[in-house]
């Protein structure tokens, strides 16, 4: 990535972080040293933030970076742009020089390097043509600071993130994993009843004597097994979904459905004897149907059938019929 894609990046991702009111990209010159802000509270910047720095170089960052970019920031502060930050993060794909990261791991050295070597690598970098001076108010900002709560997120953190899974599955097909497989209730649950009902009025139809309840047909010598393999699909379908809607974008999760809607589409136009047969007609379709996109090595036939079944639900799809 380039500067500002690590800088987009990391917003998007820190903005699927819980805990934050609201996330801004601050990544230009004038920034004060803020890239990414996540605010805490409505009070933003006189409340609790956290700074994320992007920091793309070819090497890893060096103790002199490293103190620039905090000192930068607690400057500014002194100044009173800002609140001190809660949390400084560095977000370095490559990663914190060995020298760097044995300050920040020792949080008092950081502190007593920050002083000691601001003449060195802070005062006449901060603002072009000016030399900062270590005076009081950016000591009380530098005191006020808990060094502690400086933080290096690389590569790796950064790709076991599950807040960074679907951002990595859109921009780089990255491989979401596979979905829990899901237990079916023994009780039939609320969010059902749509879907059931329309496979009552289905069964009652083939039978020509209404069932009064998914419970007769349950209970039913030929349809009740029938019945509960449509719950199964029900709830295959819908652990795939809850499951890939927090690993990877709600686009994603459209198009395949989607993709199941066309595949049926001309299956269930088609005239048949009873909704029953429909039913078992785009059941068969509906197992064929080949989705594209990442989501497609995990498009298992129950999945595929069980999504007709949310569709139903949603009042996308009727049995009796295209809508």
């Amino acid at each position: 990535m380039k500067d500002d894609e690590l800088e987009q990046f990391c917003r998007r991702w820190v903005e699927r972080k819980a805990g934050y009111f609201e996330v801004k990209r601050f990544g230009s010159s004038g920034d004060l040293g803020r890239d990414v802000v996540g605010f805490v509270t409505s009070s933003r910047h006189e409340g609790k933030w956290d700074n994320y720095q992007c920091k793309q170089y070819r090497a890893r960052i060096d103790k002199g970076r490293g103190l620039l970019a905090i000192g930068k920031v607690l400057y500014w502060a002194s100044r009173d742009k800002f609140n001190v930050p809660r949390y400084f993060n560095f977000v370095a794909p490559r990663g914190i020089n060995a020298t760097l990261l044995t300050l920040i791991n020792k949080p008092s050295a950081l502190k007593a390097a920050l002083i000691s070597d601001w003449d060195q690598y802070c005062s006449t970098k901060i603002i072009d043509n000016k030399n900062i001076a270590l005076d009081q108010p950016l000591l009380d900002a530098i005191n006020s600071f808990d060094f502690t709560k400086v933080c290096t997120i690389d590569v790796d953190e950064m790709l076991i993130d599950k807040a960074a899974v679907p951002l990595l599955v859109e921009m780089y097909g990255a491989d979401p994993g596979e979905y829990p497989k899901a237990a079916v209730p023994t009780a039939v649950q609320p969010e059902e009843l749509a879907y059931l009902t329309a496979l009552v009025e289905a069964y009652s139809d083939r039978e020509k004597t209404p069932f009064v309840s998914h419970d007769e047909v349950l209970g039913h010598a030929v349809h009740g097994q029938d019945l509960r393999m449509h719950r199964e699909r029900y709830f295959e379908a819908d652990g795939f979904q809850k499951f890939y809607r927090d690993n990877t974008s709600p686009e994603v999760i459209a198009t395949f459905r989607k993709d199941i809607r066309f595949g049926i589409h001309d299956v269930l136009k088609k005239p048949v004897t009873d909704e029953l047969a429909r039913v078992e007609a785009v059941m068969a379709q509906a197992g064929m149907v080949t989705p594209a996109g990442p989501l497609a090595r995990y498009a298992y036939v129950p999945v595929k059938q069980g999504i007709c079944h949310h569709l139903v639900n949603d009042g996308d799809l009727t049995w009796k019929g295209p809508k």
